[in-house]
């Protein structure tokens, strides 16, 4: 989904160069095939990269789970083309930039990156050309990283329309571990918590719930990776959770209704403050 959303904005976006794509699977291509986005599709990675010194490949997205990376880079680094940049759309990044100082030939030309854009839905036939736009990209380069590649990186996110953000990688996880993998455990939990007394409770369920579960109808596969990949965060998160939900229920048990006030209230301004910001940076990125 992801990647097929890249091609069709690069190509919205006024992109002209050469796009190949590379699936695990002939029916994921078939599919991919039909938005029209792709000048080539191929199973073999090797294929795709195939004369990247004359005239072949110059940029690598990966855009596949966290668990096939090392396959990936294994697979491009057979290319042995230190010219060749490349970059990712992983959604933790020490582990992958780990990764890519391994097993890449030349690690200097790897940029991680993470366009925090998405939605619950997998495959191709859920691109959207409009997925990235006015959303952040965090871009995790490194003191070694290479300037040309990084500046090759950033613009291609620059032409989706994405708002770019510099991070390190250990940092990154610990954002996303509180605003991305969190909430997806949260959401994952909300929903087995409702099925309790066989699930009555959902026959009544409405928009809220909806809304507060729909990223837990994500792809277990991505999620166990993500979860496995950023663990030491999102045990860090996690706890910060159960430490909020303790002081509500202490709130609750005491019956104290100021106090109750009070924590809504805050979460209530920290929200709204919140989505008045991201509504200034559209508003931003639509005039320039």
């Amino acid at each position: 989904m992801l990647g097929a959303s890249l091609a069709l904005a690069l190509k919205a976006g006024g992109f002209a160069g050469r796009i190949v794509g590379v699936g695990r699977r002939v029916q994921t291509l078939d599919q991919t095939r039909e938005l029209g986005c792709f000048d080539h599709l191929t199973v073999s990675i090797a294929e795709a990269l195939e004369g990247a010194s004359g005239g072949g490949a110059h940029m690598v997205v990966v855009a596949a789970p966290l668990g096939h990376f090392r396959d990936v880079f294994t697979k491009i680094a057979q290319n042995d083309d230190d010219s060749l940049i490349v970059t990712d759309v992983g959604s933790t990044k020490a582990s992958v930039c780990a990764l890519a100082g391994e097993l890449l030939p030349e690690p200097g030309r790897f940029v991680g990156s993470h366009p925090m854009a998405g939605s619950e839905q997998r495959g191709p036939t859920a691109a959207d050309a409009g997925l990235f736009e006015g959303k952040p990209c965090v871009v995790t380069a490194q003191a070694d990283t290479d300037e040309r590649a990084i500046e090759l990186v950033e613009s291609m996110w620059r032409v989706v329309g994405m708002r770019l953000i510099e991070m390190e990688p250990a940092a990154h996880d610990r954002c996303v571990a509180l605003v991305s993998h969190l909430p997806h455990a949260v959401a994952a939990m909300l929903v087995k918590v409702a099925m309790a007394d066989g699930g009555v409770a959902l026959g009544i369920a409405s928009t809220g719930f909806a809304d507060t579960t729909r990223i837990a109808a994500g792809d277990p596969e991505i999620w166990v990776d993500i979860f496995q990949t950023n663990r030491d965060a999102v045990i860090e998160s996690v706890g910060r959770m159960i430490d909020e939900l303790d002081r509500f229920k202490k709130v609750m048990v005491r019956g104290d209704s100021g106090a109750l006030k009070r924590l809504l209230a805050g979460a209530e301004q920290v929200r709204k403050d919140w989505g008045c910001g991201r509504e200034e940076q559209d508003r931003g990125l639509g005039d320039g």
